[in-house]
């Protein structure tokens, strides 16, 4: 079990006590690793996994990200478990696992590894988002300390901040062959119901193993009419508007136009400044304790 201590609000000792409690219950015999600083996690993936038939993270959205960076270099994976522990939790609420230590731990305990997609952003994969542009900062800007304190909280108070900030970045984007250009203010590539807790896609839409990850990209409208009528449309989860880009694909290329080069976060962190994107989405990548979804579970009612 890979176990970051920071993640999330209080009670971490406690929590992880009762996963640990939940797992040896069962014959489990679990070695915990914790994470005291960035890219442990990976290191730990990438040095020790091949000594155990399970790899458990424990922690946020951007500690199952290093870990699993850390995974797809080895040549047999393990099948992997999430305990979420972090303030948002974004990748976990997509495909259904609890929040709630035990629970988490018991459906490991009981439900069979399924395929998951993996992205790929210059070369360092994700789990679930790739983005730019407004608001996105507020991911990885914010403190640790804020997120203990306030919980979810904590981004909308530092996304406040980035409102008189937002700009344009002419933009030229290739999906699957489908080339358009124009100036956005915000794009995710995303293979999540959920992105940062505040756009939300149709659940029929997203689909964790189809091999293609669901585009996202807005401008600006400029007016206090437009900004509302934009919100509400992503509210109502229509993409259907003049300010809005949504399509899916498996193989993205981004750039800007004037070369500059913008902040990126993957899984809410920061993945650096650069001009030129590449994004690929990997089929099938690693084997998850997760639910089924509502494809496969048609599928099994259809076979039975």
């Amino acid at each position: 079990m890979i176990n970051n201590p920071c993640s999330g609000l209080s009670k971490n000792n406690i929590e992880l006590s009762d996963t640990l409690d939940a797992f040896s219950k069962h014959g489990y015999r679990v070695t915990v690793m914790s994470t005291t600083k960035p890219g442990d996690a990976t290191e730990f993936a990438k040095n020790y996994t091949g000594e155990y038939d399970s790899i458990i993270c424990r922690g946020g959205d951007g500690t199952f990200c290093e870990m699993m960076n850390g995974i797809m270099t080895l040549e047999n994976k393990p099948d992997i478990g999430f305990v979420p522990a972090g303030t948002t939790n974004d990748f976990a609420n997509t495909i259904g696992l609890s929040s709630h230590s035990q629970k988490a731990a018991q459906f490991i305990i009981e439900e069979p590894a399924r395929p998951c997609d993996l992205g790929s952003f210059n070369g360092r994969y994700f789990t679930y988002v790739a983005s730019f542009g407004a608001f996105t900062k507020c991911s990885y800007a914010t403190s640790q300390k804020l997120k203990n304190k306030i919980g979810r909280l904590a981004y909308f108070y530092e996304a406040a901040k980035e409102v008189k900030d937002i700009k344009n970045v002419p933009m030229r984007c290739v999906v699957d062959g489908v080339e358009f250009e124009g100036n956005f203010m915000f794009g995710s590539i995303s293979n999540s119901r959920t992105v940062g807790k505040i756009i939300h896609l149709d659940e029929n839409t997203v689909c964790l193993n189809d091999g293609k990850f669901e585009v996202l990209f807005a401008e600006n409208p400029g007016t206090v009419k437009g900004w509302l009528e934009l919100a509400q449309c992503i509210i109502n989860k229509n993409f259907e508007h003049k300010n809005i880009k949504f399509l899916q694909g498996s193989d993205i290329r981004i750039e800007t136009l004037d070369g500059s080069k913008i902040p990126w976060t993957i899984d809410g962190e920061f993945a650096g400044d650069v001009s030129e994107v590449e994004l690929k989405v990997h089929k099938h990548a690693f084997n998850l304790f997760r639910p089924p979804l509502s494809h496969e579970k048609d599928k099994a009612e259809q076979t039975v």
